[in-house]
């Protein structure tokens, strides 16, 4: 599982360091090497183990090819996925289209997200933080009062 929240740099090259708090989560053995990079929600980037993402991959297959939404998103989600290995220092590099889509600059925060690892801008990340933070427990009540996310 992926905790924590850890700010690093893109370099020139596009490379990303991964924290080692972050890569010792994932064993190897059981989960893959290397992490798929795919679109994220809220214009972010998701790191998946190859495990996690066949599990992410099995979900999104699941809604019925004559749904218009599921064949929209799954076309846009898996063409704007890739894969990345982490080199000797533990970086990966970043491909531009991504950097794009998430609006990723030089400054950004590495998140652990339980199943995944979310890259977002700092800039961005900080508006998502003081946009939400005060919701924190609200969200938390509605979202275990019944078990379930509320109906919204």
């Amino acid at each position: 599982m992926f905790l924590r929240k850890h700010q690093h740099t893109i370099d020139d090259n596009n490379r990303l360091a991964i924290p080692s708090s972050i890569r010792k989560c994932v064993d190897e053995k059981k989960e893959g090497k290397g992490f798929f990079i795919t679109p994220g929600l809220d214009k972010c980037l998701a790191l998946y183990s190859p495990l996690h993402f066949e599990e992410t991959s099995e979900k999104l297959t699941e809604p019925m090819f004559t749904n218009r939404k599921a064949r929209n998103f799954q076309r846009l989600f898996f063409s704007r996925s890739s894969f990345a290995t982490c080199d000797e220092q533990g970086r990966i590099v970043i491909p531009q289209l991504h950097k794009d889509y998430a609006g990723l600059k030089k400054e950004v925060v590495i998140i652990g997200v339980m199943d995944r690892i979310e890259i977002w801008d700092l800039k961005h990340w900080n508006e998502f933080e003081e946009d939400n933070e005060q919701n924190f427990e609200r969200d938390a009540e509605d979202l275990f009062r019944l078990g379930s996310a509320p109906n919204q």
